[in-house]
């Protein structure tokens, strides 16, 4: 049998049902490439297992995932995912491809950054589509993660950004990058969308050193997030419960 099982924003985070069944596994993989822990590390998860756990890399789980699902005809093998299952396309395809091969698959829900953006103060149910802003490079400057904003900022939904990493080459974009990137395509566009939002910065989300910080661009530049992974939130229309809890919990003036 194949285990999808999230792992959750730290050690910590794992739940009964999620270390009962690593513990029975007779192989655990951990999906190393989309994301990472906010405290501890792969070490920590498997002293809490007493059994190695293996990395596997973009390559691994997208091209090369075959062999370990005909390993999964005969035993019993994990597939560890930072914060919670399925939030990644590449896992739907994975249960796909293990229903074409005949393995039979369960997933195992976890702890994700999606459980923490209500403890900024702002309204869960308030938040439209999640985007992805990512690292632009020589010949790839997509601005689609802009194009989903000003879709949310309509109907006055906030929008939870998530920030690229790229686990190969050591790199994780932080908040003030971003702010950059969405700045950069606001000049160009002459709009002022994301200047005239109140944003919300969440950095660490779930470790003992997680950071809050909710202001404008300039605001967020110049605040010391160190904490990682991080990720960027643009408010739409603020209620008054939701502007004090910002104050109260993000440090919103």
């Amino acid at each position: 049998m194949l285990f999808i099982i999230g792992v959750g924003l730290k050690p910590k985070h794992l739940t009964l049902e999620a270390l009962d069944a690593l513990k029975g596994c007779d192989r655990v993989f951990l999906e190393a490439y989309t994301s990472a822990y906010s405290e501890g590390s792969k070490e920590n998860l498997e002293d809490l297992l007493g059994k190695a756990v293996s990395g596997l890399q973009r390559a691994d789980v997208e091209e090369n995932f075959g062999p370990i699902l005909e390993e999964a005809k005969g035993k019993n093998i994990a597939l560890a995912v930072y914060g919670n299952p399925l939030n990644a396309t590449t896992h739907v395809q994975i249960l796909i491809d293990a229903a074409a091969k005949g393995v039979e698959a369960r997933i195992i829900a976890g702890v994700s950054v999606f459980e923490f953006v209500s403890f900024t103060g702002l309204e869960r149910y308030k938040f439209g589509k999640t985007t992805s802003i990512v690292f632009h490079g020589e010949n790839f400057e997509p601005e689609s993660f802009y194009d989903a904003i000003l879709e949310n900022k309509k109907p006055g939904l906030h929008t939870l950004c998530l920030l690229d990493i790229k686990k190969e080459e050591g790199k994780m974009m932080d908040i003030g990058h971003a702010v950059s990137l969405l700045e950069m395509i606001e000049e160009k566009r002459e709009k002022n969308v994301v200047g005239e939002s109140v944003l919300v910065g969440l950095a660490g989300a779930g470790g003992a050193k997680q950071q809050l910080k909710a202001g404008t661009t300039e605001q967020l530049k110049s605040f010391k997030f160190t904490a990682f992974p991080q990720c960027l939130i643009v408010c739409g229309k603020l209620n008054e419960k939701e502007i004090e809890g910002l104050k109260l919990l993000a440090g919103f003036e």
